[in-house]
């Protein structure tokens, strides 16, 4: 069930625990189970993926989508209380554990294959598999008090979210076994130091900086920034040949664009050209 408003310029449509604004070429989505800092419920994931679906529609023109969390947190991790219920009366089925391979992974997969940048904005405590999302983002801005965990060592649970892939491939190995083996809270400034996020803003008036980032990104050369993002992800799977390769055919297809064009007039004079993500 949805609900849909018009306020001004934006439209907000409301979910079951998950709210979309679409503003001109940005979009909001902000999980919204604050009580729960943002635990992730199968119910939440699907509301997830439905607004993930409408941001993508190409009458809506969205050319960024900045992920966010309300309240204190930004998301507390998997949703556990009724599995922890249900293991506890002795029930077989743990329904949030099940949808790992069915639900919260497909989401997942679908935040990384995003045509256009993701900026996540991690306004608090982020945990489990909210680390995997905000990992799916391409710009990272975390509040100075906010921090990262990863508890599946005291669930005595495997991890899951990608995060075996991410991690060694962003921080390291060693950090990364420190991370999940030790199940350490990481503090933004360190996530930042160790070049898991990108940006560490005041907490102090963190969601209009960090909105601020995201328009930045959604008045950018959108076509571009799309063809980055692709060979970023493509380019951890290739050699350096297939790389260039597939670089040369990139700036074929930007040297098209209408902004590649405004760009190249304005080269050497001190007017910026004016993006329009085509």
């Amino acid at each position: 069930m949805t609900e849909q408003r018009a306020e001004g310029t934006a439209e907000t449509i409301a979910y079951d625990q998950v709210s979309l604004v679409i503003d001109g070429p940005l979009a909001t989505i902000t999980l919204e189970d604050g009580a729960r800092l943002n635990a992730i419920s199968p119910a939440m994931a699907e509301a997830l993926a439905e607004a993930l679906g409408e941001v993508l529609k190409p009458r809506r023109r969205v050319r960024c989508l900045l992920l966010t969390g309300a309240g204190r947190g930004f998301c507390a991790g998997v949703n556990l209380l009724q599995e922890a219920r249900a293991v506890s009366a002795g029930a077989g089925k743990v329904p949030a554990l099940s949808s790992v391979e069915t639900l919260f992974h497909p989401l997942l997969r679908r935040l990384h294959a995003l045509p256009i940048p993701l900026v996540v904005a991690v306004n608090g405590p982020c945990v489990g598999i909210g680390v995997g999302i905000a990992l799916a983002a391409d710009h990272v801005v975390a509040s100075a008090d906010a921090y990262f965990l990863l508890p599946f060592r005291s669930l005595a649970s495997a991890p899951d979210s990608g995060l075996t892939w991410l991690l060694p491939r962003m921080v390291g190995m060693a950090r990364a076994r420190r991370l999940l083996l030790r199940a350490e809270r990481l503090p933004a400034a360190t996530a930042l130091d160790w070049g898991m996020i990108g940006e560490v803003l005041p907490a102090e008036g963190f969601a209009a900086a960090a909105r601020t980032v995201a328009l930045d990104f959604a008045h950018g050369p959108t076509a571009a920034l799309s063809e980055m993002k692709r060979l970023l992800a493509d380019g951890l799977r290739q050699d350096l040949d297939a790389a260039m390769e597939a670089e040369a055919r990139a700036v074929a297809r930007t040297s098209r664009t209408r902004d590649n064009v405004a760009a190249m007039r304005l080269f050497g004079s001190k007017e910026k050209p004016v993006f329009h993500g085509e």
